[in-house]
Formats: C-alpha cells, structure tokens, sequence
C-alpha cells in the first residue's frame, strides 16, 4: 500500500500535461486562498482585487507550465501551451456554470490567447531550465 502512495506522483509526471495543470490549479488555490486572506484583513478596491486575480492566473499557468515541461524533457512550448490553454478553458468553463453567461467575444478569446501564450514561454523555461527526464 505505501509503495503504491510513493509512485502515485510519478504516475502522473508520465502525463506532464495533466501534471502541469494540476500544479497550475493547485497554484491557483493557493494566491486565491492568500489573496482573500490579505482582503480578509486589509480591505482593498475591486479594481485591485481583479488584477490580483490576473497575476495569480497567468502566475499560476507560468509555474505550471513550467512544472509540465520539466516533466515531458522535450518541445516544452506545446507541453506549456497545453496547459496554458486547458487552464483557460477550465476557468473559462467555471465562469460559465457559476455566472451563467457565456460571451466568446474578442476580450475572452485574448485571454485564452493569453494564457497559451504565457504557457508556452513558461514550457520554453522549464525545458531549457533542466528537465526531469535528464
């Protein structure tokens, strides 16, 4: 049983875009969780509050793109720009089921863009910064 608990995480390096997401949501939860902390004490405007909200998403897709590519070893822009893009989609698809609305107009499909781009010049990082696979 504990040998399998040990391997479960490598288990998931064989899929480093699965991985990358992972550590990109999991990233995510942790500035949200900091954030709302930080508000909980010192109240801040909405305007700060919602470009905090971009510098922990696109942070958190850099690091996870990062983590996705140190994984795959090699063409690390499409492993980070997987990521990038599955991330935006998942947020996207969130924003959908808790507002209800769904406008793919030209300011969401920048941010999808966006967020495709900033994996893949995380993916481009993590693989030129030592892959695991090495």
């Amino acid at each position: 049983m504990e040998s399998s608990m040990r391997s479960s995480p490598r288990a998931l390096r064989r899929f480093p875009i699965l991985y990358g997401l992972v550590w990109a949501l999991f990233y995510a939860v942790i500035g949200v969780l900091a954030v709302s902390l930080w508000v909980h004490v010192h109240p801040l405007a909405t305007s700060t509050i919602t470009t905090l909200a971009y510098i922990i998403h696109c942070a958190s897709v850099l690091f996870g793109s990062i983590a996705a590519s140190r994984a795959a070893g090699e063409r690390g822009w499409y492993s980070g720009g997987m990521v990038g893009l599955l991330y935006a989609l998942l947020m996207l698809g969130i924003g959908l089921v808790v507002y209800s609305t769904f406008s793919w107009d030209a300011t969401g499909l920048f941010h999808v863009l966006l967020m495709a781009l900033i994996g893949a010049f995380g993916g481009i990082i993590g693989v030129n910064a030592g892959g695991g696979n090495r």
